[in-house]
């Protein structure tokens, strides 16, 4: 299995491997870039499962590296998996989309007050001069440049020049106030060392759990909103195993208990009833109807042609 670090619980697999009697050996990558990488290099590599996201399914669908499942072979999913979800292409036929993601910021509320007005808006993130050299921003062009337009009351997925122009200058302001670019600032959250963190909220729900002071905020504006998706290589060298392993996560039990350790919101259809209430009210994890149309789906046009050009162009500069 391809995934990243220190995520899942290591019951999961310790109890997969205890039922079946079958050995899951894990590697990882530290970002979607190094897992793209990865694939446009080995197309063909060894792995039976990938964890990909909506931008890494995008980049990747073109190069046909993944290969269809079977879903006569995966019956809990069938079942428990939304409708809504099985439509997209990198939901069901070449994968599972097993979770929902947000993305938004979390705050440590030792140091910064959650009644400051500021927040749960992008302004807390854009505005925040008092914390300079306590903010983190994930190491990634789309997320950055993405949170700085619904800051400005753009679209996540603009490609316009004088739009993104703005968007740099506030990137610009912002930079000498941030202590890393870093899609995993685990370390310093827990070290208190960064107070305000640019994440996905699911991984605030990570950090909450060995830290309660960090909350977590949902911009009102909106935010980019995107699906992982459990995808089977096409160079997989089990992918009967991969199926049973999927059908396995789908389990209710199994996958409360996978939700309830990653906090993002739910793709199965009784996850609702078995999940604990704190996390039902955590941002992110139910939202409203209302809400999920003020955010995006990335869009490929941002990540080829002009859109792309243009944030790589930002982000050279932000990276100097």
């Amino acid at each position: 299995i391809y995934d990243w670090p220190e995520w899942w619980p290591e019951e999961i697999y310790e109890n997969f491997e205890k039922e079946f009697g079958i050995d899951i050996v894990r590697d990882y990558f530290a970002s979607g870039d190094e897992l793209v990488t990865k694939f446009k290099l080995h197309p063909e590599v060894g792995y039976d499962l990938a964890q990909v996201g909506t931008r890494t399914c995008t980049q990747l669908k073109h190069l046909h590296v993944f290969q269809k499942i079977n879903p006569n072979w995966i019956p809990n999913v069938n079942k428990y998996l939304p409708e809504t979800v099985k439509k997209v292409w990198y939901g069901y036929q070449y994968g599972v989309g097993y979770l929902i993601y947000f993305l938004g910021y979390a705050y440590n509320t030792k140091y910064v007050d959650e009644n400051d007005p500021r927040i749960p808006h992008w302004d807390m993130l854009f505005e925040g001069k008092e914390y300079a050299g306590r903010i983190t921003m994930i190491d990634n062009m789309y997320d950055v440049i993405g949170s700085a337009l619904k800051y400005l009351g753009f679209s996540w997925n603009s490609d316009d020049e004088h739009e993104l122009a703005m968007a740099r200058d506030v990137l610009l302001r912002q930079k000498p106030w941030v202590i890393a670019y870093d899609s995993q600032p685990a370390r310093v959250v827990v070290e208190e060392e960064a107070w305000i963190v640019h994440n996905w909220l699911g991984d605030a729900w990570w950090l909450h759990q060995r830290l309660p002071a960090i909350k977590a905020a949902l911009p009102p504006e909106g935010t980019n909103i995107g699906i992982d998706s459990l995808a089977i290589p096409k160079g997989a060298p089990h992918p009967a195993t991969a199926h049973l392993f999927l059908n396995y996560i789908f389990r209710p039990e199994v996958y409360a208990l996978l939700m309830e350790t990653i906090g993002h919101t739910p793709t199965h259809t009784v996850a609702d009833k078995l999940l604990p209430e704190e996390m039902k009210k955590w941002p992110g994890v139910f939202p409203s109807e209302e809400y999920l149309n003020r955010c995006e789906f990335m869009s490929p046009k941002i990540i080829t042609g002009k859109g792309k050009e243009l944030r790589m162009k930002i982000w050279e500069e932000l990276k100097r």
